[in-house]
């Protein structure tokens, strides 16, 4: 990888400035939505809160201090390489950590979300150990050897990160799709459609990235990885949003369905001549359940997040037979405020 020149200051030059614009506008987003999590729980010790904030300074720090490596203002060192894979770990780990807490909504099996995370974690823990070992060596010229392995396994490494964004997206549009819009709930058609049209974005920056390594400086495609993690960022509080807004919205259903506006959905299912009623509750923030005031929770869970989806209910009673409303009276939720 050659050092960066000043031919490449110009290109720099319009990737931070484009980084600049697009990280206001994400920035406002998060104070916004960490605003709301503040008036409502008045604390702001979240994962989702702790995950976009960091994600938010990490990249502005890996932006200004590339951009100033570029510009020759700070020198080649082992500290500042060191220093710009860690955040460039951090950013990416984060990153799929806040599209797995999105799928992980949408997962009834409690175990599930949690081996998504530690297992999504672990292996992209691996990819950021290897560029560790191959790419601080390369920017070090600690032989050329480093430096033809590290021109692979840059575009091996991009091109990990770009199956496993979209693989995420992808589940995330079949959980929808199965869990939800099958199941009568058609006010997620937009979530969906959105969704789907958010995959040739987020994908778009992938690609990006592994076509900037083509630049005849390919050390001028690092600066556009903090326009491309913002952008994702961006595109991760805007779902938060929609999801929020769907779930507050109307919903066609059937006429056994009983749909509340305070945000609470009573979804009949079909069982084997049994018709279950699942009273699913959903909150923005973090939510968690007190298993002794709650007499019919259904496996005590916790969960995190700008939205969360928790099986409170499980009531079965055979054809014909209904909950009273007493019953549904003593469930207790939070509606997204």
């Amino acid at each position: 990888m050659a050092e960066p020149d000043k031919h490449s200051t110009d290109v720099a030059s319009i990737f931070f400035g484009f980084f600049i614009a697009l990280w206001i506008f994400t920035a406002t987003k998060a104070v916004r939505q960490t605003s709301s999590i503040w008036r409502r729980r008045h604390t702001l010790w979240n994962r989702y809160v702790i995950f976009i904030w960091t994600e938010v300074f990490a990249n502005v720090v890996f932006a200004v201090t590339t951009y100033l490596y570029i510009r020759g203002v700070q020198k080649p060192s082992l500290a500042y390489f060191t220093g710009i894979v860690i955040m460039w770990a951090v950013l990416t780990q984060l990153l799929l950590q806040i599209i797995v807490n999105r799928v992980a909504l949408i997962m009834v099996t409690k175990d599930r979300p949690r081996l998504l995370r530690w297992g999504l974690f672990l292996f992209i823990g691996l990819v950021n150990i290897s560029v560790f070992c191959i790419w601080i060596p390369a920017m070090l010229r600690s032989g050329p050897q480093w430096v033809r392995i590290n021109h692979v396994w840059e575009r091996v490494e991009k091109s990990i990160f770009l199956v496993v964004d979209l693989g995420l997206n992808i589940y995330f549009l079949y959980l929808v799709r199965s869990q939800l819009i099958e199941k009568g709930l058609t006010k997620y058609w937009p979530l969906y459609n959105f969704n789907a049209g958010i995959i040739l974005i987020s994908t778009s920056m992938d690609i990006a990235l592994l076509g900037l390594q083509s630049l005849p400086n390919a050390y001028d495609y690092i600066q556009f990885a903090p326009v491309a993690y913002t952008a994702k960022l961006h595109i991760e509080l805007s779902m938060a949003e929609l999801i929020s807004k769907v779930v507050r919205g109307r919903n066609r259903v059937d006429a056994s369905d009983d749909w509340t506006s305070d945000g609470t959905v009573l979804s009949s299912h079909i069982q084997g001549g049994t018709k279950r009623q699942t009273q699913t509750l959903y909150a923005k923030g973090e939510m968690e359940i007190d298993e002794r005031s709650e007499a019919g929770l259904v496996g005590p869970e916790r969960q995190e997040g700008i939205l969360k989806t928790v099986a409170v209910v499980q009531t079965e009673t055979r054809d014909g037979e209904s909950g009273t409303n007493s019953e549904r009276g003593s469930m207790k939720g939070t509606a997204v405020a």
